[in-house]
């Protein structure tokens, strides 16, 4: 079969296009291949590549074709061919590739997937991370991420956006605040009956032998708006906890601000320290081991690969869903948004 080089299109002309029958290219009375598609017939001596009906191009030719149009086809062509190879039906579209379930022809049945492709040197902004599952939404399809390593392996990364299932949580309300101490980066509540409660119910804190309970800071904050605890710093109203708070924890009201949606939801919220994250949290009180790892990013942090990897292969090795979080403005009010991105096998 041959073809012509035409820009960004390999064209494919009369009965030839025939040849490759359905999931290759666009049929306007002819068949008009991508870069990607035709390199990869090309590389597999299933086609013939002449530019302007003069020479034949080899693979080497085409290749500084492809890269003179695209710098980032190296990647995409590796991300195609990969797929391809597993049996997957794959079209340029969509954010870099429409993805069809393996045995569907493009035409016949819509495209599951939607693939971005990046590689071990970028970087992508948690903004675009948020904004792929806005698309996804709109497109109704799933969205992945495929990143090519230095040793041109690919690794696929699902994205989802979490919504978690309301608990009904105890309301209980104590007509008395509690006294406490500040220690430094946190709180101590004397009320023994208090102590255990919260912890044995809610699971807050860390009890002491003497049945003291021992608060983070963002702990004492959400049981202080609760009006369960009063808290002095230096002696002054409890309103300023928040101001030392911050002074103490630069990302104070960021991690407060996610911690409060999260029990406001009836979850179980803990530090999520040993596993490299703010917070692990449990969906019900009798459960074992924790479900998510949470951690809290600005709204405008760039992450690089490496850090994405690190922290969702460390997730994935202790059985748990990485779930980015950040506030976004919506209107005059701060919302959380939850992105859980997680290795996947296609």
């Amino acid at each position: 079969m041959q073809g012509e080089l035409s820009g960004e299109r390999v064209i494919v002309a009369g009965s030839e296009a025939d040849i490759l029958g359905k999931g290759y290219g666009r049929k306007k009375g002819r068949l008009e291949l991508s870069l990607e598609e035709a390199c990869f017939l090309l590389e597999n001596e299933k086609m013939e590549i002449k530019e302007k009906e003069e020479k034949k191009l080899n693979l080497k030719d085409f290749l500084k074709h492809a890269l003179d149009i695209s710098p980032k086809f190296g990647v995409r062509y590796l991300v195609y061919r990969d797929l391809k190879e597993r049996g997957y039906a794959v079209q340029p579209g969509g954010v870099d590739f429409w993805l069809y379930p393996r045995g569907a022809k493009p035409g016949e049945k819509p495209a599951r997937y939607f693939i971005r492709i990046l590689s071990e040197m970028d970087f992508f902004p948690l903004k675009d991370l948020a904004a792929l599952l806005i698309s996804a939404r709109n497109m109704r399809k799933e969205p992945v991420i495929a990143v090519v390593d230095d040793e041109s392996d690919i690794t696929y990364y699902e994205v989802k956006e979490t919504k978690f299932e309301f608990v009904e949580i105890n309301k209980e309300k104590k007509e008395e605040k509690a006294k406490t101490t500040l220690l430094g980066d946190r709180v101590l509540l004397w009320d023994t009956n208090l102590a255990e409660n919260l912890h044995k119910n809610d699971f807050y804190g860390k009890l002491t032998k003497e049945k003291r309970l021992l608060l983070s800071l963002v702990e004492a904050a959400y049981l202080m708006k609760k009006n369960m605890l009063e808290i002095e710093v230096r002696e002054q109203r409890s309103e300023k906890f928040i101001d030392y708070a911050n002074s103490i924890e630069s990302d104070f009201m960021d991690k407060y601000a996610v911690y409060e949606d999260l029990r406001e939801k009836g979850l179980i919220v803990k530090t999520g320290f040993k596993f490299g994250s703010h917070f692990r949290v449990y969906k019900a009180r009798q459960q074992k081991h924790s479900s998510y790892l949470i951690h809290v990013l600005p709204a405008e942090h760039v992450f690089s690969m490496s850090e994405l990897s690190r922290a969702i292969r460390l997730a994935h090795g202790v059985k748990k869903r990485m779930i980015f979080a950040f506030r976004e403005k919506a209107g005059e009010e701060n919302i959380i948004r939850y992105v859980d991105v997680g290795r996947m096998k296609l």
